[in-house]
């Protein structure tokens, strides 16, 4: 290449790169420094909130005061930390390998700027300030000797990071398997959720079991904390030493009490763990550029495409009472919807709620009382679950909802068959809910068979609302994060608004019906005016759905290209 062609080459490069900038130069220059302010600031508060709130609190505290309150700013960060890891785990790194290998760079010195960079992310910054300003606090409140709370603090805090930075590249390397990410997406999720809901679970068992003793046992546990509140008890130390990071708060325990020592040799320990964990990141990032687990999973894919016979079950008789194109297109839908993260997510909640009913019915008899509205409130939460497919029936498909309008199928058909598809998804844990509920609180049989046509309607409601939506308002769907843009906040939270008024209005029925029907009973008329009445709404339901969906099938026609546009933008 002559030096004209270079000029060339350069000209078009420079006319390329202005234009680009003209369009994303000004929003993202003003959104970064709009980030970097907000971060810059919010890390100066916490540095002078905890520098001043240590300055003038850790002279008068006790040891186990000083060991809860490390303990209680590592949990904070570890939280932040694992949680921005968690809502987007489709990023490994901040900066790609793949895109700067080109660089004269080896992978050693990416690794180690993406490390670098993540010191700059806003938690760590905001986290390590905080740490930062409780160190100098304790020097200055405590004494020179305490300045040995710097270096560990330090350490430990590169810790968090370095252990976390391990546990994402391992999910990386997880995620580069297609049929996992929608589980571990979801796993991912849910855990963290779980945890934070294990203290509250474990405080109201302790609330039921004091409430179940004498006055005088409590009295006495409270005597023997209060004797003991110079010293954390051994549960605690054993907890703080089996976790590293925790190292930290053990460390200022020990120095509160003039034992220096601890601190120093948890600098090494934390030290010598973050050596560890980088070393094991390291070699699974190269594992993950280098392409071998994509290669293994190939090989396992080849293996597993073996031919198997089809089984022949419920499910088939199921897909049986509908036309063929409609059955197809469920059993489709269906699949696509169960393997996703959200999917996942709602089949999760469901049994979350049947976990959390049982534990209240360990101790709550009077909820009884109010049967068939517990029920039958559960009963409609886990059916409006999925409503996330319910109110984008087409999003799911991307590029597959070309091919499936040039097939030219009946529009009524496609619409059915998509809802066909959630009826597992809404109307199965609907009706677990149910049956778990009245094997917890029994009511009348009439009651809980009402109350299950009253599911029924839920869904055809759903169903209504969904098709709706999903024509009018559409949108992209990410298969590996729960991250939604605003379109889509925006149509999931109209849907729900019109399904909990129509949830609400229903309920208000049920409960003029329920109240009818007692005072008829009463009267010494006993009738089942909640059961008659669920059978009528149910036929009207069914007409009201069958004439929506011939509507619908015909305004669906009009938005298609609307519809291709919205769902084939790119978010992932």
């Amino acid at each position: 290449m002559n030096r004209r062609q270079r000029r060339a080459v350069f000209a078009l490069y420079r006319t390329l790169l202005r234009r680009r900038w003209h369009r994303l130069g000004p929003t993202m220059k003003s959104l970064g420094a709009l980030l970097v302010t907000i971060s810059a600031v919010v890390a100066g508060g916490a540095f002078l909130l905890a520098f001043l709130l240590g300055f003038f609190l850790l002279p008068n505290a006790s040891g186990v005061g000083v060991l809860l309150a490390w303990d209680g700013v590592l949990l904070a960060f570890l939280f932040f930390r694992v949680w921005g890891m968690v809502t987007d785990l489709r990023v490994a790194d901040v900066l790609s390998m793949q895109n700067l290998l080109h660089l004269p760079l080896t992978p050693s010195d990416v690794f180690l700027l993406n490390v670098i960079a993540l010191h700059l992310q806003p938690s760590p910054l905001i986290f390590g300030a905080a740490f930062l300003g409780l160190s100098l606090a304790s020097i200055f409140a405590l004494g020179p000797g305490h300045a040995i709370l710097l270096p560990l603090a330090l350490a430990a805090f590169w810790c968090v990071i370095a252990l976390t930075r391990q546990l994402q590249t391992f999910l990386a390397s997880l995620m580069v398997n297609k049929r996992r990410r929608g589980t571990i997406v979801a796993v991912c999720v849910m855990v963290p959720m779980l945890l934070i809901q294990l203290p509250n679970i474990f405080m109201q068992v302790q609330l039921w079991d004091s409430l179940d003793r004498s006055d005088t046992e409590p009295r006495q546990l409270v005597e023997v904390e209060l004797s003991d509140s110079g010293a954390p008890s051994q549960g605690l130390l054993v907890t703080n030493l089996a976790l590293p990071p925790a190292w930290l708060a053990v460390g200022a325990y020990q120095a509160k009490r003039d034992r220096f020592w601890p601190a120093a040799a948890g600098t090494l320990g934390l030290l010598a763990v973050v050596g560890w964990s980088l070393r094991r990141s390291y070699r699974s990032a190269l594992r993950v550029y280098r392409r071998s687990e994509r290669q293994r999973v190939a090989r396992r894919g080849e293996q597993a495409s073996s031919p198997r016979t089809r089984r022949h079950g419920i499910a088939e008789g199921y897909w049986s009472f509908f036309p063929p194109i409609a059955a197809t297109v469920g059993r489709a839908s269906l699949r696509q919807w169960v393997r996703s993260p959200h999917g996942k997510q709602a089949l999760v909640t469901s049994i979350l709620v049947l976990l959390l009913a049982a534990l209240a019915a360990l101790r709550l008899e009077e909820v009884s009382k109010s049967q068939p509205y517990v029920g039958l409130g559960l009963a409609a939460l886990c059916s409006f679950g999925p409503i996330v497919f319910a109110t984008n029936l087409f999003g799911w498909d991307r590029g597959g909802f070309r091919v499936l309008l040039a097939t030219g199928p009946p529009r009524r058909l496609v619409l059915l068959g998509k809802n066909i598809g959630l009826v597992p998804m809404t109307l199965g844990p609907g009706i677990a809910v149910l049956v778990a509920t009245q094997l917890l609180w029994p009511q009348p049989a009439t009651h809980f068979l009402a109350s299950g046509l009253q599911v029924l309607v839920f869904c055809l409601v759903l169903f209504m609302i969904g098709n709706h939506f999903s024509i009018t308002a559409p949108w992209a769907v990410s298969f590996m994060s729960l991250k939604q843009r605003g379109e889509a906040v925006a149509s999931n939270l109209g849907a729900f608004l019109v399904a909990a008024f129509s949830v609400g209005a229903v309920m208000l029925g049920i409960a003029g019906l329920l109240a009818l029907e007692r005072l008829v009973a009463d009267a010494g008329w006993p009738a089942p005016l909640y059961l008659i009445f669920s059978v009528l709404e149910l036929g009207l339901a069914a007409l009201w759905y069958r004439d929506a969906l011939r509507y619908q099938a015909k305004a669906l026609p009009a938005q298609e290209e609307r519809i291709l546009e919205a769902i084939n933008t790119p978010v992932d």
